[in-house]
């Protein structure tokens, strides 16, 4: 099945990882197999991965064991049909999953520029505007509450068994739950079929609304956990918002309080920074070619003062995304790259963009000055790895490897002390490019003597016994799943062959290499000055390019 095999290829990992985890062959082996693999007597666990989040905060996400994937997977493509009649008794979603082949991901839903254009057309015409949103929505999922959601709560708990034909929403209870340790609470983040299981409770909260009479003179419109309510009166808006908070609490949910207000006049459809952010970078890009360093600064600065302003990092992420699809990351880089560090140093949410947009820089221009970066990255590991954050080491590292950064033992070490596995197996792979000391296995070592391949640290277990990396024998998978993806992995040829795989080297030694000549700068200059706008960093950076990657040998059974 399609949906399967892109659920298990395209979106299997969360989001927010660098573009070098891929797990295209695991899924394709996954996507192979027909039997459930969950049972619900051995539960295993997620992978967890901390991860930044705009407004200065984080948010865990779960890269879900091979066991859990496959079954979400196998369930959701099994019945899409159902899923898809199920999500049809809301008219107020815009986040229904829709599975497209094309895209970069398995399943999209309205995008924020969608999301905007619809809270206008929809509840412009009413006085008031409520807003609200499920306080940790995935996060406090009731798992039993799935099946209630799609039978009904008294069917549900009248026929229990996974294998049900009639409450088949029963085997999903079952995956979620033994996919976390047997835990009742909470859903994974960060794969895309989790997206399904959220609409299932979504969809049932709507519906429930609208059996309690709350959408009688209102309109309504929810975007996963976000929620507006328009009305003509405030008491009827008042009214609409106490019937969905009971119609959230319902499914053992509850709204948060701190970001629910009822807004008239002073309600903002969308945010004015980013056109006035936009506004300045068209200034300066049209201005005479004298002008352009001296506005370019400004439009950074004022971008930079109002992320710190605003304790908005969002605008700092909108400026870098801005930035990468424009001519001015090239023409203007002497201005431009004083700005990344700042951004990288002062905000950590935004060392995704940077570390894209360097990398691409020394691979398209190779003029990057990787001696000036090298400490900055260097005390971004180090800051970030003894704080476990997850998101932004990860993303020191791809650049790092790209550049050919090395990375003091001491840093690697406190990297494998309180960083996540996936972290974990990013960082020892970079002992296969000389950037760390081999030494490191040995605290990586301790870390995992007693963990299994059901634990959390199953990717770096399945990872360091494919790619036989030192002590690879002394390993306890423990879980019959990874033994087997294991053992077809060193049945082939290594996974990955880091410095053959790399389409331009990152560790030049001639003087030639690391500086191009002029009339070649100049070339390659003319060439992108003839595009209106760059290709996003995504698609620049080839993806055969990879230093790392899980297990990507798998064969398909």
């Amino acid at each position: 099945m399609a949906l399967k095999r892109d659920l298990l290829e395209k979106g299997y990992l969360p989001e927010n990882l660098p573009p070098t985890f891929v797990t295209a062959a695991v899924g394709t082996n996954l996507a192979a197999r027909n039997e459930w693999l969950t049972d619900g007597r051995h539960p295993v666990r997620s992978s967890p991965f901390s991860a930044s989040k705009r407004g200065m905060t984080r948010r865990e996400f779960s890269f879900v064991h091979p066991s859990t994937a496959h079954d979400l997977a196998r369930f959701v493509a099994h019945r899409e049909a159902e899923l898809t009649e199920h999500f049809a008794l809301s008219d107020f979603s815009l986040s229904k999953p829709v599975h497209n082949p094309d895209m970069d991901r398995a399943i999209t839903i309205a995008s924020h520029s969608e999301l905007e254009s619809a809270r206008l057309s929809r509840l412009a015409r009413y006085r008031f505007v409520a807003r609200t949103d499920i306080s940790r929505f995935y996060h406090t999922i009731y798992t039993h509450s799935i099946p209630w959601a799609v039978h009904g709560r008294a069917a549900a708990k009248a026929d229990r068994s996974p294998a049900s034909a009639n409450c088949y929403a029963n085997r999903l209870d079952l995956i979620v739950r033994a996919g976390q340790d047997g835990q009742t609470v909470g859903i994974p983040v960060g794969p895309d079929a989790s997206r399904y299981v959220a609409e299932v409770i979504g969809t049932a909260i709507d519906k429930e609304f609208v059996g309690r009479g709350g959408h009688q003179n209102c309109d309504l419109i929810r975007h996963v956990d976000d929620v507006w309510i328009g009305a003509d009166t405030h008491a009827a808006a008042e009214e609409a918002l106490w019937r969905y908070r009971e119609a959230i609490r319902f499914f053992e949910l509850d709204i948060n309080e701190s970001k629910t207000a009822i807004y008239s006049d002073n309600f903002s459809f969308s945010g004015t920074w980013p056109t006035d952010i936009a506004a300045k970078f068209e200034f300066a890009s049209n201005s005479l070619d004298r002008r352009i360093p001296e506005r370019l600064r400004a439009a950074l600065e004022y971008a930079f003062s109002l992320t710190s302003r605003n304790n908005d990092d969002g605008v700092l992420k909108y400026t870098l995304r801005y930035l990468d699809r424009s001519n001015l990351a090239a023409t203007q880089w002497p201005v431009v790259e004083p700005f990344l560090k700042r951004a990288a140093v002062h905000f950590g949410h935004s060392i995704d963009y940077v570390a894209r947009m360097i990398v691409w820089r020394h691979l398209a221009f190779r003029d990057l000055v990787i001696a000036d970066w090298s400490p900055i990255l260097v005390a971004i590991l180090d800051r970030h790895g003894r704080l476990g954050n997850d998101g932004e080491v990860s993303w020191a590292l791809y650049a790092a490897i790209r550049l050919g950064i090395e990375i003091p033992i001491r840093t690697a070490n406190l990297i494998v002390q309180n960083c996540g596995p996936l972290t974990v197996m990013a960082l020892l792979s970079c002992v296969e490019q000389t950037l760390v000391a081999p030494v490191v296995f040995e605290t990586a070592a301790e870390i995992v003597t007693n963990e299994t391949g059901s634990g959390p640290y199953w990717p770096l277990l399945l990872e360091w016994r494919s790619r036989q990396w030192a002590g690879s024998a002394n390993l306890t998978l423990g879980n019959e799943l990874i033994e087997d993806l294991a053992q077809k992995v060193s049945r082939c040829s290594r996974p990955i062959d880091f410095r053959a795989s790399s389409k331009i080297s990152t560790r030049t030694t001639s003087a030639q290499s690391r500086s191009p000549s002029k009339s070649a700068q100049a070339n390659m200059m003319t060439t992108m000055m003839r595009r209106k706008t760059m290709t996003s960093m995504r698609t620049r950076i080839s993806s055969s390019d990879r230093p790392f990657a899980l297990s990507s040998g798998i064969p398909t059974i």
